[in-house]
């Protein structure tokens, strides 16, 4: 598969993009939130508000694919099990190695990242990787509640 490296997006202007996506959704999707739709609805409204802030790239929900091969990790949470995955949402451009950022949600968390969705942010941004994802971001949501928002980069979680 050709690299075609595109990004053009410091880290600093994804996060704010980002969360000025995340105030469109509470603003104008809190029923969404407030009634703990499922989290699919949810990553596909902000995935509408995220591709305006992204023109050039492509914002999926619920890509599989690498190339035109499925998405395949090594997952460390239930045993080390090569897995199909999901990414609730990627910014990327389709059929090549330009991946800006990946994110997963879960409505109503309130506890710290699930063992399972850090394990895939970890290898979806590690550099030596297959995915090289830029970032990586996992939002807790709780009803209408300020969100947990964890931030990976280079396989591990920034600090606050």
């Amino acid at each position: 598969m050709p690299i075609k490296k595109l990004r053009n997006f410091s880290d600093n202007e994804i996060k704010a993009h980002l969360f000025v996506a995340l105030d469109q959704l509470f603003k104008n999707d809190a029923f969404l939130l407030k009634n703990k739709a499922h989290e699919r609805s949810t990553a596909h409204k902000l995935a509408e508000y995220l591709q305006r802030f992204f023109p050039s790239y492509h914002v999926d929900c619920e890509y599989n694919l690498r190339g035109i091969n499925t998405k395949i990790l090594l997952r460390k949470c239930n045993g080390e099990n090569k897995e199909k995955v999901f990414p609730d949402i990627v910014i990327h451009h389709r059929g090549c190695d330009d991946n800006l950022l990946v994110i997963e949600i879960k409505p109503s968390k309130s506890s710290n990242v699930d063992k399972c969705d850090d394990a895939k942010l970890i290898e979806f941004t590690k550099q030596t990787g297959d995915y090289k994802y830029q970032l990586g971001l996992f939002i807790g949501f709780n009803k209408l509640d300020k969100p947990q928002i964890v931030w990976y980069k280079n396989g591990k979680q920034e600090e606050e």
